[in-house]
């Protein structure tokens, strides 16, 4: 099984290095690790430059946003699954790739996820969020973490790459587009594989936040018809500690008359 890992930048000459050694040196060397720098003007790019006999292949250039550089990175990539590492986190530890090897191999799943580590690094506390209950409540507000999947190569020839129309929901839409209407397989890992970094990001501020808020509403008019909607958060808001458990499950199902 061979991983590709992709990690698109720019200006991030505070943490790239890091990020960049917690992925070579990982024990299990069947990997190739690519990055996609968005034409930095710090001093990203000569730390990047100390590593280019480790890495696989550096790209440098402009780009449509973060969502249209990752897809460059898929099209770069030559691995059985594919992981997107950002320049701000890193891999929890040097095994991650040989644990997910050896809990993955010959699992022909269409995504292997995990669980996430959320760090706040100005405040030091660190906490970690669950995804092992995937349904239409959780996808309404949430996605399995982008930080968290690996990404078996031929989903994206089969069900289309991120639109970078969005520019900070896209992973979103894709998870949904990929789990309503293609019925992805997936297969859950059970433990974190990256310290992500809360702080920060292009929705981190309130401009960023009110864009998210603009997106996520177009994106969610997508997949979900004004009454579903109402419908799910209802039950995400009043009754969801029924909607994981498969008989209480089955009843709200026969009551709102659509599937969780």
């Amino acid at each position: 099984m061979k991983f590709s890992i992709i990690t698109v930048c720019k200006n991030s000459e505070n943490t790239i290095e890091n990020t960049i050694l917690s992925v070579l040196n990982q024990s299990y060397k069947n990997f190739e690790y690519i990055i996609v720098d968005g034409v930095s003007t710090d001093k990203t790019l000569d730390i990047v430059e100390k590593y280019r006999n480790k890495l696989t292949k550096i790209i440098s250039e402009p780009d449509n946003g973060l969502y249209d550089a990752m897809n460059k990175g898929i099209n770069s990539s030559s691995g059985d699954y594919l992981f997107f590492l950002n320049s701000d986190d890193t891999f929890l530890r040097e095994n991650i790739f040989l644990d997910i090897f050896r809990k993955a191999n010959n699992n022909q799943k269409e995504l292997l996820y995990g669980d996430q580590l959320f760090v706040n690094h100005e405040t030091g506390k660190t906490t970690i969020r669950k995804h092992n209950k995937l349904n239409k409540i959780y996808l309404l507000k949430n996605t399995p973490c982008q930080p968290a999947t690996f990404y078996r190569r031929d989903v994206f020839n089969k069900y289309g790459y991120f639109d970078d129309t969005f520019k900070i929901v896209s992973d979103h839409e894709w998870f949904l587009r990929t789990f309503l209407k293609h019925n992805i397989s997936y297969y859950y890992l059970g433990f974190p594989f990256t310290a992500f970094n809360i702080v920060g990001g292009v929705s981190s501020n309130s401009a960023g936040e009110q864009k998210k808020s603009i997106e996520r509403d177009k994106m969610i008019e997508m997949y979900f018809s004004v009454s579903e909607r109402a419908k799910l958060e209802f039950v995400s808001k009043y009754l969801r500690c029924f909607s994981v458990f498969p008989v209480t499950k089955d009843l709200l199902n026969i009551f709102f008359k659509f599937n969780l």
